[in-house]
């Protein structure tokens, strides 16, 4: 999994609004929205699609703020170096 590396969210210019608002802590009722969207989400994000469009796409669909998704991404991520890391299964 670490091939869907995402960048970090970029820090908006002096005067430019954030491309995402902080909505807080990621929950397990948010978590619960997003997760099954995963298999989509790194699709799209393997064929090249741009990370903030698929973001938002799936928030709409999940009913989530965009940050939410993004974070969740993020965490995935982590778990998965991790895992690896370990040498633990990735399955």
């Amino acid at each position: 999994m670490s091939e869907f590396k995402l960048p970090p969210l970029k820090k908006p210019k002096k005067g430019e609004a954030p491309k995402f608002t902080d909505s807080g802590l990621l929950t397990k009722r948010i978590v619960k929205q997003v997760e099954s969207y995963l298999p989509i989400i790194l699709n799209r994000v393997k064929a090249g699609q741009d990370m903030e469009k698929v973001v938002r796409d799936i928030a709409q669909h999940a009913g989530v703020e965009p940050d939410m998704v993004a974070k969740y991404v993020q965490a995935v991520i982590k778990a998965g170096s991790n895992q690896a890391a370990s040498g633990g299964s990735l399955l």
